[in-house]
């Protein structure tokens, strides 16, 4: 286990330049609206869907497709599951509430 203080700020890794541009079709679903506002500018070619219906078409098109489910509907959660799961499309999740820290 890390030993670190709960105030303690991780630094960022020195290789990562912010705006990131992705080369990839990314598409990121849910998150609180402050954290979009946050994040929306450091991945400014990522598309982003807060708390609307999940956009099906979307995720097929997608090359990953990114959950940040601490502000996510339960019925857009599994929405999402069940469209990545029929296209084999690779899911990933934010760890974090920061958008500085994802």
């Amino acid at each position: 286990m890390e030993q670190r203080s709960p105030d303690e700020e991780e630094i960022p890794d020195a290789q990562i330049e912010l705006p990131w541009r992705s080369k990839r079709r990314v598409v990121v679903f849910g998150g609180h609206d402050s954290w979009l506002k946050a994040i929306r500018p450091l991945l400014p070619n990522v598309r982003f869907f807060g708390h609307e219906l999940p956009d099906l078409g979307a995720i097929r098109s997608a090359d990953a497709v990114w959950l940040q489910a601490n502000s996510m509907p339960h019925k857009h959660y599994y929405r999402i599951i069940e469209e990545v799961r029929k296209g084999d499309i690779p899911i990933r999740y934010f760890r974090y509430a920061s958008a500085r820290k994802c």
